[in-house]
């Protein structure tokens, strides 16, 4: 995986033409194998669709899936950094002054066959629309207003695992993610430096889930990433620490909506 810096990251998003945008909004194919982009933000709102391969964006409130056939709506000026893998799709950005996002937070949503084409169309401005451009500025606005519905009828916690803004906490999140599939409550207590009745409390209060939903939810994630890379699903199972090939199926379909062999066949 190519890891940018912060000054490679705001050159990548200058070549893109961020900086240049013209009228309602722009569209670009994305196609990457591995590439980890910093933290950024940017002046538009930024829909990033995965038609092929699955991709992670962190933000401030925690890290979101994006699984392939899915969405993901960043508003505008939002910090993220964003690792994707193997991705086939696309990225669209909308002039945060004249599309007006009623989603003030990162959200992953699905993309009906409908709203797919829609976002394959405008990708024709690639360069940006220009505001004299009738036919540009109707199917930027109107796609818009499909992504604001679609956001509204998708599941709010469905494909994000929350942050802590305890260090403690924080420090022992992300042990965990090193290695989900081994992370275990006592791990998490050490890292922590607390007792498990205080941990347990505080994890709860700043993430509202418990220990066991969100360590159970940061191995699907891992799961997911496996699947995409062509990983076999007996093996991405035992690597995220399910003993039971059928618990992990059934976890995993409750949270991705599909069965683990066909979401690796969807994201390749």
């Amino acid at each position: 995986m190519r890891i940018l810096t912060v000054e490679e990251t705001k050159v990548a998003l200058e070549d893109h033409g961020l900086d240049r945008l013209q009228g309602v909004g722009m569209a670009r194919r994305e196609s990457h194998e591995a590439l980890f982009y910093a933290w950024h933000d940017h002046q538009h709102h930024q829909i990033l669709f995965a038609r092929k391969g699955t991709t992670q964006v962190e933000g401030q409130d925690g890290r979101h899936l994006l699984p392939a056939g899915h969405a993901l709506w960043i508003p505008a000026r939002t910090r993220h950094r964003t690792m994707i893998r193997d991705l086939d799709g696309l990225s669209l950005f909308l002039d945060a002054e004249v599309v007006v996002g009623s989603c003030e937070t990162i959200r992953v949503f699905p993309v009906s066959p409908v709203l797919q084409e829609m976002l394959f169309h405008v990708v024709r401005w690639s360069e940006g629309s220009l505001d004299p451009d009738p036919l540009a500025r109707s199917c930027f606005q109107t796609l818009a207003l499909m992504v604001q519905e679609a956001i509204g009828n998708a599941q709010k916690q469905a494909f994000v695992l929350p942050k802590a803004t305890r260090p403690s906490l924080q420090r022992a999140m992300d042990a965990a993610l090193l290695d989900p599939g081994r992370a275990s409550l006592a791990m998490a207590l050490r890292e922590a430096g607390m007792s498990e009745r205080s941990f347990r409390r505080h994890f709860d209060r700043e993430t509202g889930m418990s220990w066991q939903q969100w360590i159970s939810q940061a191995r699907l994630f891992h799961a997911a990433t496996l699947l995409a890379q062509g990983e076999s699903v007996t093996r991405v199972a035992a690597e995220t620490g399910y003993v039971s090939l059928s618990a992990f199926a059934k976890a995993f379909t409750r949270l991705l909506g599909v069965p683990p062999a066909r979401f690796r066949g969807q994201s390749r």
